[in-house]
């Protein structure tokens, strides 16, 4: 994989469900004035000697750090914690101010992460995590879904089923809170005890459980040949490492006798962006995988990633997908798509073409906020659209089989028939 800058002016960020990271590049104030004072000592000096142009440097820089104090802000953060009748700590007026700069932003997608909570979202990138074996979405209405239970977990003990609503966690209303604040609060130390209210619409009924957390590895793929020669993968999510993992699977089914590959990307909330160029890298020989166009250090900045030559470009491809695959499995489905290296069946995806970078604060804390927006190789954003499959095919809760495999599996079997 390659990755070219079209705009370069590079950062550093970490990413979450997007992004992967670069360095931060930075001129200070000082520096520019210790240049101006040291190429001027060459130079005539027009009337104006030394000290007074260092003066007026001085008043300058006096001025540019004014315009960008933060002075007034820390004033008012002592004034308020010491002398308003309503009292609040310096800290939860801290987390109001910075909650109160995001709120400009109108990003539907920016949130302050309390230590805690930071800490438990940077864990479950690790590949294990301390919570219940849920994988949840976030639907256009703010409702947090099921969207896959995960087998031996607790969950799966508990009898909660896809497309079970979480309403509270510990008596707590969570209808109007972010994704990872509500998955924060799911997660928490091994052995303890989480309290769960679910609505099912299948019965339209609520009902709450205790589960007591236990630690688990998060699998991102299952692997297995269906159908003789037919490799079949689901891909849970895109996380650090994962493409690597998928490369060694594959290459198992390959070894195994598997012709063709079914990867199943339905229920994927998507990951890191660095994780879904590398798997597209695996199945595309060359060309533009995605371009991100974004700001950086109050500048804009694009970033064209494009493909080296592939591991499994001749092996047949389908991909499914359905509403709740989103973000980087909308990106790797549509740019494979586009290049001529699979066919999609399913339903139209979720519609997240935006991208989200968290920063950690220096007390341990962080922030997320919208950064930038994807575009595939045909040039289009899947923002608010979604991708739409190239042969349609809807599962509704009537059906007893899984019509959308059974599809994917007619069509590579077309394919496969078509090379021999």
């Amino acid at each position: 994989m390659k990755k070219i800058i079209i705009k370069a002016i590079v950062s550093i960020v970490v990413l979450i469900f997007v992004f992967s990271a670069g360095l931060w590049m930075g001129l200070t104030f000082d520096l520019i004035k210790s240049y101006f004072i040291k190429n001027d000592n060459n130079a005539e000096t027009g009337g104006v000697s030394q000290e007074e142009k260092s003066g007026i440097l001085d008043n300058i820089s006096d001025g540019i750090k004014s315009r960008f104090s933060i002075k007034p802000f820390e004033e008012a953060l002592d004034y308020i914690s010491s002398d308003a009748f309503s009292e609040l700590s310096r800290q939860e007026l801290l987390k109001a101010g910075i909650e109160g700069m995001l709120s400009r932003l109108d990003d539907r997608h920016s949130e302050y992460f309390a230590v805690e909570e930071y800490q438990r979202i940077v864990e479950s990138y690790s590949g294990t995590m301390s919570g219940i074996g849920v994988i949840v979405t976030q639907q256009d209405d703010g409702s947090i879904v099921v969207v896959q239970t995960l087998p031996d977990t607790p969950a799966a003990g508990a009898g909660i089923e896809k497309d079970d609503l979480i309403i509270k966690v510990d008596g707590i209303d969570i209808r109007d809170m972010v994704l990872e604040s509500v998955v924060a609060m799911i997660k928490g130390e091994e052995g303890t005890s989480v309290n769960i209210t679910f609505y099912r619409p299948a019965d339209d009924s609520e009902f709450e459980v205790d589960i007591i957390r236990e630690r688990f590895y998060i699998p991102n793929l299952f692997a297995e040949i269906i159908e003789g020669n037919i490799g079949y993968v689901q891909y849970i999510g895109f996380q650090d490492g994962g493409a690597g993992y998928l490369d060694s699977e594959i290459d198992k089914l390959v070894k195994d006798g598997a012709e063709a590959i079914i990867f199943d990307l339905r229920n994927n909330p998507g990951g890191t962006l660095d994780d879904a160029i590398k798997v597209c890298d695996l199945f595309m020989n060359n060309g533009v995988i995605a371009t991100v166009r974004g700001r950086t250090e109050n500048s804009e900045r694009v970033d064209e990633y494009q493909a080296n030559k592939g591991k499994y470009t001749e092996l047949p491809m389908v991909i499914l997908i359905n509403g709740f695959s989103a973000s980087a499995s909308e990106l790797v489905a549509g740019a494979l798509r586009d290049s001529g290296r699979a066919i999609l069946i399913g339903e139209t995806s979720f519609g997240k073409g935006t991208v989200q970078v968290i920063h950690e604060l220096s007390d341990g804390s962080g922030i997320k906020f919208t950064s930038a927006k994807y575009f595939l190789p045909s040039g289009i954003s899947v923002e608010g659209v979604g991708v739409k499959p190239d042969i349609e095919v809807e599962l509704t809760v009537e059906d007893t089989e899984d019509v959308q495999l059974e599809s994917a599996l007619d069509k590579v079997k077309e394919i496969m028939r078509g090379k021999s």
